[in-house]
């Protein structure tokens, strides 16, 4: 939903319109001063008065200056860690439709190929993020693997580095919060339909309805069809929310969503000769017709926001129950023996293997209170944030029953993709591994004012994890046996900084963070071997500066930092069978820069740029295979990456934009190795034009070139980046 900032609007003096958002505390008071004033004159005929708003929202600019991914909103220049912020103003630009097409355009960020391409397999930094314990929604955990879509998505923030101070376990290299579209107090619908190429047909809806003085409705639908060159997209979903109370003493709100996915997943592709195989084109697909990705999350959410009178702040209760299912049946190719970049041609045959299925079932609730406040106390300023929150977590996992996974799977050639080939879904499941998982945290952070410039930040948090989990072996005659395990851990998570803001739009800022990450926080489930294994640690060291330039229309972060995972799970000879050894360390230090808001009149630009020169493996197993990787480059940390938009109001009605997408050479998973892809850029570009007030035409072209490179990585194969696309889109304002 896109308002027009510069939009005349006539206000009768006496007869104010509600406008889109509560005014603050203070313009109210001065509109009830301006009513009384006007009340106690005689009675006169006035004209109307044409006002012009100028506010800045998510939906009408590419900056942000505050986030709600430290809990309680923040200012940008108060949080001492790297954050990036895409707007949805951005993500529409660039029609940017999933959470990991977002995460695209966020420097530092890479994908590996394990799951063919699931929000799962993120890195951030190098380091895994972790699906039960990175991925965020309105600051409370999201859970499982599923394709998230963006249509109810307001902005996406990524905070880096450490931080289970805020966010319990998890959080080493860093996390994503998916900020929630809202109720507003008033009446509009925005209706985009998108046709494109791959037989894209893309329908939106963001309906907003004020329904009273201080609560709304707002409803947000998606429905994506596409062929795809034969990896199908078909979901749909559904998110309504409910406000009211708004600008009251209690502000309560009633949210639900829903997504139902039915894809065919683009499969992967070997390696040929240590890179990307040439001969290839990016929207080749090799996989079968009945490869499937299917997907459903489904969660409802209650929220109240309580402001204690005379100072005593703010206490933000969410309660979140939700259910999650998932399939994956999918394939890889792989080049007949002799092949290589030389003699590839269209002739060249290509054998197809099958991932192992997999069939997941996640039920979570999760509960967190948390409260803020700013007070004098002691002769300082204190901005206090502090909360408790605990979840119950429950997920069981399937395997397919040996001999019904059909193995005779016909191969294909190079110049023959998309062939309709399909094999018979003669899958059968039974459980194989099952927990229940319960946990608890606390939490303090006391942001000091020890004098006009100067800032202290010190927190600390417990947390309690219990999970009971079972795992079950089959006889030759599918006779059943179930082994089960308890994991108990307890931990103390610490995040201190120091700030200097010399000005109003100038901040430096030193800061120390601490994570943890147990043995449940990816999709593996717990054995009797990581049951006994302690979690692993982290910490991040950061040194950072954010400028605000041109009156605040223009921001400028960079940071230096230095995040290390000291104690990484690792099989050593002496503990083998018994525990892994907490014997691993690595560490990955570089430089962050961001630029985002208005260099000048009529330009937009959003750039962020990442560079690490050093990411290595510095202790390793004793074995073999650990003295392979010691001081050799972490994968999936390319030494550059980066992404920057640019756009230009050439006119009245024409808005144009362009950008590029890119990194250096990039290794899968573990340290550099004889595979790697890259170095690779794609450009993007866009053109806007206001047909009327109320409708828009905006025409999105992605990778110009169609280039075909590597875009998410796994040993034995990758899978490629997104081919050249044309997006036409019509926007109706109502």
């Amino acid at each position: 939903m896109k308002a027009d900032p510069d939009q005349p609007a006539t206000l009768p003096v006496a007869h104010p319109t509600a406008p889109r958002r509560l005014l603050p505390l203070g313009a109210l008071a001065a509109g009830f001063g301006l009513m009384q004033l006007v009340a106690a004159q005689p009675e006169t005929t006035m004209q109307p008065i044409t006002v012009k708003a100028q506010f800045e929202t998510d939906a009408t600019s590419i900056r942000a200056t505050s986030s709600s991914i430290g809990k309680g909103t923040q200012d940008i220049r108060d949080i001492p860690q790297s954050l990036s912020v895409m707007t949805e103003k951005l993500l529409d630009d660039r029609k940017l439709t999933t959470l990991k097409e977002a995460l695209h355009h966020v420097a530092g960020i890479s994908f590996a190929a394990a799951e063919n391409g699931t929000d799962q397999d993120i890195r951030i930094r190098g380091f895994p993020v972790a699906t039960v314990g990175d991925l965020f929604i309105d600051g409370m955990r999201d859970p499982s693997q599923y394709e998230r879509d963006t249509f109810n998505t307001e902005r996406v923030e990524v905070l880096r580095g450490s931080a289970s101070m805020l966010f319990g376990r998890g959080s080493t290299g860093g996390v994503v919060n998916q900020v929630s579209k809202k109720p507003q107090l008033s009446d509009e619908t925005e209706v985009q339909l998108t046709i494109g190429s791959g037989d894209l047909l893309r329908g939106t809806l963001d309906f907003n309805h004020r329904t009273g003085e201080t609560s709304g409705l707002r409803i947000n639908a998606m429905n994506t069809v596409a062929h795809n060159g034969g990896a199908r997209i078909d979901k749909q979903g559904l998110a309504p929310s409910f406000s009211w109370g708004v600008g009251s003493a209690d502000e309560f709100n009633v949210s639900a969503f829903y997504l139902n996915v039915n894809n065919v997943p683009r499969p992967g592709i070997g390696w040929l000769q240590g890179g990307v195989p040439a001969g290839i084109k990016a929207g080749d697909f090799y996989g079968f017709a009945s490869d499937q990705l299917l997907g459903r999350a489904a969660n409802g959410t209650l929220s109240q926001v309580h402001q204690f009178g005379g100072g005593g702040g703010e206490l933000k209760t969410q309660l979140r129950q939700g259910s999650y299912d998932r399939q994956l049946w999918s394939s890889t190719n792989r080049y007949a023996a002799g092949t290589t970049q030389d003699n590839l041609n269209a002739a060249t045959l290509l054998t197809r293997a099958g991932l192992t299925p997999r069939k997941d079932r996640y039920g979570t609730t999760y509960l967190q209170s948390d409260y803020s406040n700013s007070f004098n106390a002691f002769g300082l300023r204190h901005e206090v944030l502090a909360g408790v929150d605990a979840a119950q977590e429950k997920a069981a996992r399937d395997s397919v029953v040996p001999g019904t996974n059909p193995t005779l799977r016909p191969g294909t050639a190079v110049g023959t993709p998309d062939d309709g080939s399909a094999l018979a879904n003669t899958l059968q499941w039974r459980p194989s591994s099952d927990y229940s998982a319960r946990s608890a945290g606390v939490y303090v952070q006391d942001l000091q004012q020890l004098s006009p410039s100067w800032k202290l930040l010190a927190g600390v948090r417990w947390d309690r994890f219990k999970g009971d989990f079972s795992q079950t072996a089959y006889s030759a005659t599918n006779v059943p046996t179930r082994t089960a395990t308890t994991l108990s851990n307890s931990l103390w998570s610490y995040r201190s900084g120091v700030l200097f803001q010399p000005a109003e739009r100038a901040t430096f800022h030193f800061s120390y963070a601490t994570s943890f990450n147990t043995s449940t926080d990816t999709y593996q489930f717990v054995t009797a071997l990581t049951a006994n294994t302690p979690p692993e640690k982290s910490r991040n060291l950061e040194l950072g500066a954010k400028l605000d330039w041109l009156g605040g229309k223009l921001s400028t972060r960079a940071a230096l930092f230095r995040t290390e995972k000291y104690n990484e799970r690792n099989t050593d000879l002496d503990s083998a069978g018994i525990a892994y050894l907490l014997s691993g360390a690595r560490y990955a230090q570089g430089l962050e820069v961001d630029v985002v808001g208005k260099p000048a009149k009529d330009w937009e630009v959003y750039l962020s740029l990442s560079y690490v020169p050093n990411a290595e493996i510095t202790q390793a197993a004793d074995t073999a295979a650990g003295a392979n990787t010691l001081h050799k480059r972490v994968g999936l940390t390319p030494k550059a990456s980066g992404s920057v938009w640019l756009s230009h109001q050439a006119t009245a009605k024409l808005r144009l934009a362009a950008g590029f997408n890119g990194s250096s050479r990039t290794y899968p998973l573990t340290v550099a190795g004889a595979n790697s892809a890259g170095p690779w850029v794609v450009a993007d570009a866009m053109a806007e034009y206001q047909l009327t007030p109320d409708l828009r035409a905006q025409l999105n072209v992605t990778n110009i070139a169609n280039r075909t490179y590597g875009d998410q990585l796994y040993p034995g194969f990758l899978v490629l980046g997104e081919p050249r696309k044309a997006q036409l889109t019509l926007a109706f304002l109502f």
